[in-house]
């Protein structure tokens, strides 16, 4: 099987650029790619609890809860910067259910490990 890195740094400072990242992701785990989903800069408040609820760039897109739900029950790998949630004073209590913690020497480890990245 092979793998895509997904590296969202938007949030609702560009909801544009963090659901098409989404949706991307979404395509891949559908096209039976391993996903990994890296969250950093912005793209890490994407992963705060509630956040997400209200992020709907409209049609022809999915809201961005329902598209980060299908990629947790689809088995896509969460990952979030903890060095850019420190900066932006959000606790890792805060982040939903599943999502894993890394660093700088983990995004070059996943992507190493993935065969393709998509960066927005």
């Amino acid at each position: 099987m092979s793998s895509v890195c997904v590296l969202i740094t938007y949030g609702k400072d560009n909801v544009d650029k963090a659901t098409i990242g989404l949706t991307l992701a979404n395509a891949a785990l559908e096209g039976g790619e391993q996903v990994s989903l890296i969250l950093a800069s912005e793209g890490v408040r994407l992963a705060v609890k509630g956040y997400a609820d209200d992020i709907n760039n409209g049609e022809p897109f999915k809201p961005a809860k329902q598209l980060i739900d299908g990629l947790l029950t689809g088995g896509a790998r969460l990952n979030v910067c903890t060095p850019c949630l420190k900066n932006r004073g959000i606790a890792e209590r805060d982040i939903i259910d599943r999502a894993a913690f890394i660093a700088g020497p983990d995004v070059i480890r996943i992507l190493k490990e993935t065969d393709r990245s998509i960066q927005l």
